[in-house]
């Protein structure tokens, strides 16, 4: 029998982030060379024949991941295939079993918060997910073309990125649509936990960033480097102000103000797909497998005398992205024990 997910009080989980940092070293990450990937067979949760593209999984504010290793939370992954109506395809990952959600659905997306309710992003459409019959339906009269979506922090809005390059945010359950007129024409797009836009520009390739009252950050550009290639990542729902991202391999941290800071982990490998939302529970796909890195399951084998050591590749990718949170913990953690 499955053990039954644990349920963390704030306390607690602040706690248990801190004594994470705290193993946290100033030594360089370097993940470059086949034999010390750290995308190793016995973390595969899933495999396909056909490119994954999206990742979801969703995060709630005040829960973690179960401790059973063999009871996985749900994964929402999109697959590209030709052959299908739309050229992909969304799937619900349950218990390690696949079931098809949507033909034609592109991305997936959840709020930040305690509103467990997902849409998807499709070819004709937001839609959303029924848990009950592993279905979606269509939500809200419009259909554009939909290349990515995602659910703003604690309102109805909902941002689209379509097939013309062009953002929107959708509102009031889906029935009004307005675009966001900042953004001349984005290849791709993240928010933060505050509903500012990170976007890639069509032109020069590099991330620019619109604050969450629309006005473009007076930058030219918020990073400077000269990438060759730029993939933005959706931050874990603990980060505040940021985004992670990877510029040609190289982890940086964009911060809303414009500064950005390269943090010392390098991936020469190039996953398709990532989901870091859970924060302690993170899963990438590359060459059309799913990898899983349960933090939670390890922190508390640990705590409790099951485990003698921190796997190294968890610590690693980890530690890279979540230290860019150290400070804003750490002051959350000193008011809880005050």
């Amino acid at each position: 029998m499955s053990s039954p997910p644990i349920y963390m009080v704030p306390n607690m989980y602040y706690t248990m982030l801190v004594m994470l940092l705290a193993t946290s070293t100033n030594s360089r990450y370097i993940i470059s060379k086949k034999e010390d990937s750290m995308f190793k067979n016995e973390q595969i949760i899933f495999a396909s024949d056909f490119n994954i593209t999206r990742l979801l999984v969703p995060a709630d504010g005040n829960k973690y991941i179960h401790a059973d290793s063999s009871d996985i939370p749900s994964i929402f992954f999109t697959i590209s295939d030709p052959k299908l109506e739309g050229g992909s395809c969304i799937y619900v990952l349950e218990g390690f079993a696949a079931y098809e959600v949507l033909e034609g659905g592109r991305d997936s997306t959840a709020d930040y918060g305690h509103d467990t309710t997902i849409f998807f992003g499709a070819k004709d459409g937001i839609y959303k997910y029924n848990s009950g019959s592993l279905s979606a339906k269509k939500y809200g009269p419009f259909r554009d073309d939909i290349v990515q979506l995602q659910k703003a922090n604690g309102s109805d809005a909902i941002y689209i990125l379509n097939n013309e390059h062009r953002i929107y945010k959708i509102e009031k359950n889906g029935t009004v649509r307005t675009r966001v007129r900042s953004v001349p024409c984005a290849l791709e797009f993240v928010l933060d936990t505050s509903d500012n836009i990170y976007y890639l520009d069509c032109d020069d390739h590099m991330p620019h960033i619109v604050k969450s009252d629309g006005s473009l950050l007076s930058l030219t550009t918020s990073v400077v480097e000269d990438f060759k290639e730029v993939k933005l990542l959706r931050p874990a729902f603990v980060m505040e102000n940021c985004i992670p991202f990877f510029g040609d391999g190289n982890l940086y941290i964009l911060f809303a103000n414009g500064t950005n800071e390269k943090k010392d982990f390098y991936l020469a490998e190039k996953p398709s797909a990532f989901s870091i939302d859970a924060a302690l529970y993170l899963v990438a796909a590359i060459d059309g497998k799913i990898y899983e890195f349960n933090v939670m399951e390890i922190l508390l084998r640990s705590m409790f005398g099951l485990s003698t050591e921190w796997p190294r590749d968890v610590t690693k990718i980890l530690m890279s992205i979540i230290d860019s949170t150290k400070e804003n913990i750490n002051g959350i953690y000193k008011k809880s024990i005050s």
